[in-house]
């Protein structure tokens, strides 16, 4: 008897991606029959330009995600990161040696996390929020709660400089760091047996993996990309503010879900990640191109993730089926 072949839906169903696909569609469709200067190509850059900061921060998030932990503490590190930088490039240090500063910065964060869930074995949830809580306070002492302003033009081209004259130097970044992480996550043995320790950490110890070696060299990774972000928020803005990275812990993280990273760990695509990140950015850039009242971006935000979570549901239910 010959196989029934698959339908188109759910063909449609089996990409990972399609959860956060589907909304983006729907939502540059609408946007451009709302008002058509959506698709415009400086538009389209200003969006990509946005998400670019926070992509930085989702591809190790998704790597750590699928480990089967989780960092609250990356908008609080992205912060710190910057200020950092910034106070000590203001203060006479090379430029050079104050970005390392910041991403040591943010690989101690990393390493605090590590220690709170790995060693002592405390909810990644509750750790990384309380490290969240303790680097926000530590930036509001080192700074009086003012911002860091002045620094050089050269840390200023960092993230103001356009390639070709059109293209934000930024999501270049972003665009690299993506495919690296995709290609790691998919391609090599690091990336397939970060996924065997999300999705089930007893055989991978088993098999050799070191499984809190994982997951504390994961924590670090985020910690650094949060303060890489940091530093390119500040380049910017042309200063370091304390709001710099402010909620984006959610937002970063909603963006790995709707992408089709799982929060129980074993499965993730950077791919999805990114798409996530262009989304949010999206929903935010169209509801002022469409003359909608920022007032609703949050009940925007929600309703879409309720929707991409729904989407999630349905494929694995059609999945389980198959």
């Amino acid at each position: 008897m010959e196989k029934k072949k698959p339908s188109l839906i759910k063909k449609l169903f089996q990409i990972k991606e399609i959860s956060v696909i589907l909304p983006l569609v729907v939502l540059v469709v609408v946007a451009m029959l709302v008002n058509p200067s959506f698709l415009r190509m400086s538009n389209i850059l200003d969006i990509l330009r946005t998400s670019s900061f926070n992509a930085m921060i989702a591809v190790p998030l998704t790597f750590l995600l699928a480990s089967g932990r989780m960092d609250l503490s990356i908008a609080a590190t992205t912060t710190l990161g910057g200020l950092i930088a910034a106070i000590a490039e203001t203060n006479g240090v090379p430029l050079v040696i104050s970005l390392l500063l910041a991403l040591l910065v943010g690989a101690a964060v990393g390493v605090l996390n590590s220690l709170l869930v790995e060693k002592f074995e405390m909810l990644g949830f509750i750790a990384t929020m309380a490290t969240s809580y303790v680097v926000k306070g530590i930036a509001s002492v080192i700074t009086n709660n003012n911002p860091v302003s002045g620094i050089s033009d050269g840390f200023q081209a960092i993230a103001k400089t356009r390639v070709g004259g059109s293209i934000w130097i930024t999501i270049i970044y972003a665009l690299v760091i993506g495919v690296a992480g995709q290609l790691i996550l998919n391609r090599t043995k690091y990336g397939r047996s970060t996924l065997a320790v999300g999705g089930n950490p007893e055989t991978a110890n088993l098999a050799g993996i070191d499984v809190k070696r994982r997951h504390s060299e994961l924590f670090i990774l985020v910690g650094i990309f949060a303060a890489v972000a940091g530093c390119l928020h500040c380049s910017r803005f042309a200063s370091a503010q304390l709001t710099a990275g402010s909620g984006t812990e959610l937002t970063i993280l909603a963006s790995c879900i709707i992408g089709g990273t799982s929060l129980r760990g074993g499965t993730g695509t950077v791919t999805g990640s990114l798409l996530g990140c262009i989304l949010f950015a999206t929903i935010t850039n169209a509801l002022l191109v469409m003359g909608v009242p920022t007032t609703w971006q949050n009940v925007v935000y929600g309703a879409i993730l309720i929707i991409a979570l729904l989407i999630d549901i349905f494929k694995r239910t059609k999945m389980s089926k198959a």
